[in-house]
């Protein structure tokens, strides 16, 4: 079993930049420094759109710039088919991997699906300016659903105190996620990095953040149905959100790059805590979508992560949506 440690990362990056996202406090290291003066600004980091009758938007909370390296990821494929796939898709040395939070608003409610890395806020990727540029603070979110636990997932849901961010806020987790990362001794068995990170991380934040436990197929404000897709982590929610006839599906970490792991769904990722069942269950759901032809949003994907699966081959294509002006 190849295990990542830190000093692997380290050598196959050049820098601690692929850890953030398995890290605490991990953002500044991922986010670059605001623009010299005469600069081009910041792009905008809200994207607003429709689901229904729903106003959402994806809020970009940072990136990672992952290893482009074997077997980090896909240590399935051989050295020529993985090759093949970066040439095709035109990648350079490193992926990078946007934090790609979903917030829905009904009217009633405000949701956040995810809360981001967290840490020192850097230009142009902080979570409270984004929700500031749409009106909202963190007291007005009245719902957080924490698809699973790596930390640029929830490292947000603390500030730099340990305290709760959203302090009005129901937290939603499934109990199979909780369970796992407070387990006395989690099953890292099948992980291929060294875990000592993203367990810290867990802990800290569900030692201190009220969460309610739910099941799979219960129903969450707003019309949203969580669904187990196991394998990445033991309990990791993906998400169904339908509002006026429409649907939106959040495939949370189902896939880390559009360019290798929807062509190549056998292809996992060294954060996988098991990365067999990782590929059955998006080999699976995939396919749902794909012949359903339903809309997507995905945390990894090219933000703002919108658009649909379709079928190709062995695998799936990307189509993402055409970027809209008006909401």
């Amino acid at each position: 079993m190849n295990v990542f440690t830190r000093r692997t990362l380290l050598r196959l990056t050049g820098s601690g930049l692929a850890l953030a996202a398995l890290s605490p406090r991990g953002l500044a290291a991922t986010t670059p420094p605001e623009a010299p003066a005469g600069r081009f600004p910041p792009n905008s980091t809200v994207y607003r759109f429709r689901i229904g009758d729903y106003e959402a938007a994806t809020l970009l909370t940072g990136y990672m710039d992952a290893p482009l390296a074997q077997p980090f990821f896909a240590p399935q494929a051989t050295a020529a088919e993985f090759r093949a796939a970066v040439e095709e898709a035109c990648l350079a040395r490193t992926l990078r991997l946007p934090y790609n939070v979903l917030l829905v608003r009904t009217g009633r409610e405000n949701i956040l699906i995810d809360a981001g890395p967290g840490g020192a806020p850097a230009a142009p990727f902080d979570l409270a300016a984004a929700l500031a540029s749409l009106g909202l603070g963190a007291d007005d979110i009245t719902a957080v659903f924490l698809t699973h636990a790596h930390f640029d997932h929830l490292g947000g849901l603390l500030d730099a105190q340990d305290r709760v961010v959203f302090r009005r806020a129901e937290h939603f987790c499934l109990g199979e996620e909780i369970d796992f990362w407070m387990a006395a001794q989690p099953d890292f068995s099948r992980l291929r990095m060294d875990p000592a990170g993203m367990l810290a991380a867990a802990r800290r934040v569900f030692e201190r953040v009220p969460f309610t436990r739910i099941r799979p197929g219960t129903p969450l404000p707003a019309g949203v149905t969580p669904h187990l897709s196991p394998g990445h982590t033991p309990g990791q929610m993906t998400l169904r959100i339908a509002s006026g006839g429409e649907q939106l599906y959040h495939i949370s970490d189902l896939a880390h790059h559009s360019a290798l792991m929807l062509p190549h769904p056998d292809w996992t990722i060294a954060s996988d805590v098991d990365e067999r069942q990782a590929a059955a269950t998006r080999g699976k759901v995939f396919a749902e979508l794909a012949v359903a032809g339903t809309r997507v949003h995905g945390y990894h994907l090219p933000y703002p992560g919108l658009g649909h699966l379709r079928a190709q081959g062995a695998g799936y294509r990307w189509v993402p949506e055409d970027w809209d002006p008006a909401v």
